[in-house]
């Protein structure tokens, strides 16, 4: 009984492999290919990218998934996660997003859908959409923020961030709510 059992799964296996390759013999490469987007050129998961500059590394950016357009030099991203290196006053900033774009000439990134940035200070930045430019070292939006640190909380409209230089700009209606600091006595 177990040798019958057992030449049964054997051959079901064997029939399997069998339709199974007769399957994929029968669409040639260009009947496979015409099944992808026409404007997508290669599509990535689990993409990583970082940017150099003089042997430094200046950002990591990790995504679940990537489709790349070559005419346009333009990756469309999903889950998107951006790290910048030991930045003056910030130190390391890790940034969080839905979604994205990469623009590899221009060497910009466009984030946008529940957007959150965090630095190791323990501050962070909430809004939906988020511009950096690696060119300028800058971070920008027109959209409302939220920024959270354990000094103060700011709302407003419009930022702009100057990563080198550790300066933060909201632009309009702006609000902001001090906490006290608590200072310990020895």
């Amino acid at each position: 009984m177990r040798r019958l059992l057992a030449l049964l799964i054997v051959v079901s296996i064997i029939a399997l492999t069998a339709v199974i390759y007769r399957h994929l013999q029968q669409q040639g490469p260009k009947e496979i290919l015409s099944m992808l987007p026409e404007d997508i050129d290669l599509a990535l998961e689990n993409l990583h990218y970082t940017q150099n500059e003089e042997g430094q590394r200046r950002w990591t950016l990790d995504a679940d998934k990537a489709e790349y357009q070559r005419d346009s030099s333009l990756a469309k991203l999903d889950a998107v996660k951006l790290l910048f290196y030991s930045t003056e006053e910030f130190g390391d900033i890790n940034l969080r997003a839905d979604q994205g774009q990469l623009d590899q000439e221009k060497r910009q990134v466009d984030v946008w859908g529940n957007v959150i940035l965090e630095t190791k200070r323990g501050e962070q930045l909430f809004t939906e959409r988020l511009h950096y430019d690696d060119q300028a070292r800058q971070l920008n939006t027109e959209d409302s923020i939220r920024f959270l640190s354990p000094q103060m909380e700011l709302t407003g409209v419009g930022l702009q961030i100057d990563i080198d230089l550790g300066r933060m700009l909201v632009k309009d209606n702006v609000w902001m709510k001090l906490y006290p600091v608590n200072s310990e006595k020895k």
